[in-house]
């Protein structure tokens, strides 16, 4: 169900988040309505001051954890697309007839790029691998033997089957990242957390129930305000800022030299 908030995009990422934090506001006004009329017939109810701190601090500390999978992913997945630019451009560059001269993996890496950009990142938004893009690598990397069968230079080839190996590990890196980005549990617990750290703040002003509101408002405001910058970045193909793009280069028409 969380997968379908962060396909959304910002602001309806917005809207859901402002709703959980007004279902959030009005259950911690209840409480504290609740606790306020207790308090008027049980006075040791009154807790001390800081008693909300300790709940508190375990919110802010998964908050953090969530937050920092966040980033750490999104730079995961900006360095998989970056490397995939990359190896894609090297092969591209040495099928030119002052390389390799092997015209006949033009079509290879027309295919592969047809097929990622269209089927994995634009339709599947990286969550499935496509067969096209897999026939392709393969073919690929079996060309290498076939360049090295009609006498290429053994270091070019060394260095084609090198850019499909860095270009297989970052497909393979993007495609993870795209099938299994968010982690349900973590964002479950930190949901929980800030429902139980309301109901601590609004136990703490049971004796003040309009600070306890106006401390239970801002506090709510500033926790969706963070929950809305986490949700956006989230994932990083769909939904939300979408801020990484793949950039593979047009393949060029290599004629062979005679």
């Amino acid at each position: 169900m969380l997968d379908l908030l962060f396909d959304l995009p910002a602001l309806g990422q917005l809207l859901v988040v402002s709703l959980v934090g007004l279902a959030t506001l009005a259950i911690s006004f209840v409480w504290l309505g609740l606790l306020h009329r207790r308090f008027a017939t049980s006075p040791k109810l009154l807790p001390v001051g800081p008693a909300f701190a300790p709940v508190a601090t375990v919110f802010a500390l998964f908050l953090a954890f969530l937050a920092a999978d966040v980033w750490l992913q999104q730079r995961q997945a900006s360095e998989a697309a970056l490397k995939e630019s990359l190896a894609f451009q090297q092969l591209a560059d040495l099928i030119r007839p002052d390389a390799l001269n092997a015209p006949q993996a033009v079509p290879l890496l027309a295919r592969y790029r047809s097929a990622v950009l269209r089927e994995e990142w634009q339709s599947d938004f990286n969550r499935q691998a496509s067969p096209a893009a897999a026939g392709a690598l393969r073919d690929l990397r079996v060309q290498a033997g076939s360049l090295s069968r009609v006498g290429a230079s053994g270091p070019l080839v060394s260095e084609w089957l090198h850019s499909v190996r860095d270009l297989e590990d970052a497909r393979a890196r993007r495609l993870l990242i795209g099938s299994d980005h968010t982690d349900n549990n973590q964002w479950t617990v930190v949901l929980v957390l800030a429902l139980f750290a309301h109901l601590v703040i609004a136990a703490s002003h049971l004796d003040r129930p309009p600070a306890g509101r106006l401390t239970l408002v801002l506090f709510s405001l500033a926790t969706s305000l963070a929950l809305w910058q986490l949700a956006m970045h989230t994932n990083p193909y769909n939904g939300g800022v979408t801020r990484i793009d793949l950039r593979l280069a047009a393949v060029p028409s290599a004629a062979a030299e005679p």
